[in-house]
């Protein structure tokens, strides 16, 4: 299949300016990027970064100031909501209170005017999907906030639109049950093959779903790919503190060899990945995540020494803050915690000396300005 032909929404060069003058404000800068056919993908960011608006661009409740926005290569910048084939999730849901959990989910055939005996088999077969068919009589007023979400999927999944856009729908769940819609989530993706496109400030919830997703950051997109390309190799430092937690070391550049560096930081000297694209430079910033730390002997070669400022126990693991000389903050690292580690036994107390060692391809190189 030409590439072209696999692409769902293509957002060329797309800015939108609010307001006029000096009361203008720019809520998305010459963004560009390409969402593929059956893929979820997310649009991550903290708030205001554009994400929403670059949402309801696609849906058409805002229209570009410049820019083409293409769905399967046509352009539907100009059309409004009624004629494109999306559909919308939003954070509140929309339901109607009064009528029952099928009728919601038939409501929009309906409006559509698709006859009596297509409205009934969608929904059937909608309840079906959403695992909903026992609650297809209650009224939408009488059931649960993780129910009402999954009768709102199946209202805008029962026109089979090209495109589901979704709206931070699980910011009003508790934790549990957020995690167990993300899983209903996906498989609802999968099961359709409808293209998801997602709009979360949350990195866990974006990890946890996208094939791929965005990052953005005051209306631009600062890296796309997926979850697993994009926590291990940042290719800003925005990127690379927004998503996970990470410890930044100032490096000097020795040398380079294809998609690794070696530099020297804190003290040591080791290989770090490079993308080859860096402009070449002697300094530069080092990203290791807490993870890819761990703690050994004071005087362990080529481990950076250090002194043990607190210890945090979190469940799954401890949270070691460690002190390292002529350095302002402290490196964090993850221990795993196992059977014996409660109250953070096995770990050395606060004023221990200790030496952090990176795992082998742990150390990833920003460049300088990242």
């Amino acid at each position: 299949m030409d590439a072209h032909l696999s692409v769902a929404v293509d957002i060329r060069r797309v800015s939108k300016t609010f307001g006029y003058g000096s009361a203008a404000f720019t809520a998305l800068d010459d963004v560009s990027l390409s969402i593929r056919r059956n893929e979820f993908f997310t649009l991550l960011g903290p708030s205001g970064c554009g994400k929403t608006t670059l949402l309801r661009l696609i849906a058409g409740f805002e229209f570009p100031s410049a820019g083409e926005i293409r769905l399967e290569g046509a352009d539907i910048a100009a059309l409004p909501p009624f004629k494109r084939p999306v559909n919308t999730v939003f954070q509140n849901y929309a339901l109607f209170p009064h009528m029952s959990v099928a009728d919601n989910i038939g409501f929009g055939l309906k409006m559509l005017g698709r006859p009596k005996a297509e409205i009934a088999a969608s929904v059937d077969e909608m309840l079906r999907l959403v695992r909903m068919e026992p609650m297809r009589d209650r009224m939408t007023s009488a059931i649960s906030g993780g129910q009402q979400q999954r009768v709102a999927l199946a209202r805008a999944l029962a026109p089979r639109p090209k495109v589901l856009l979704l709206d931070e729908p699980l910011s009003a769940l508790d934790l549990k049950l957020r995690r167990e819609m993300q899983v209903e989530l996906k498989r609802l993706q999968g099961e359709t093959g409808i293209t998801f496109v997602f709009v979360t400030h949350d990195q866990d919830e974006a990890m946890a779903m996208s094939d791929r997703m965005a990052v953005m950051s005051a209306g631009r997109v600062h890296q796309v790919g997926a979850p697993r390309d994009i926590y291990d190799r940042p290719e800003s430092r925005f990127v690379a503190d927004f998503i996970g937690e990470t410890n930044f070391f100032e490096a000097e550049i020795h040398g380079r060899e294809g998609d690794f560096a070696t530099v020297g930081m804190a003290g040591i000297t080791l290989r770090a990945a490079a993308r080859p694209s860096l402009a070449a430079s002697t300094q530069a910033l080092v990203v290791v995540r807490p993870e890819h730390l761990s703690l050994v002997p004071a005087g362990t070669p080529d481990a950076i020494p250090g002194t043990i400022a607190s210890t945090t126990f979190t469940g799954a693991d401890t949270l070691v803050l460690v002190a390292i000389p002529g350095r302002a903050a402290p490196v964090g690292v993850r221990v795993a915690n196992g059977p014996a580690s409660v109250d953070c036994a096995g770990v050395p107390p606060p004023g221990s000396p200790v030496a952090l060692a990176i795992a082998p391809g742990g150390a990833t190189l920003l460049g300088e300005g990242a």
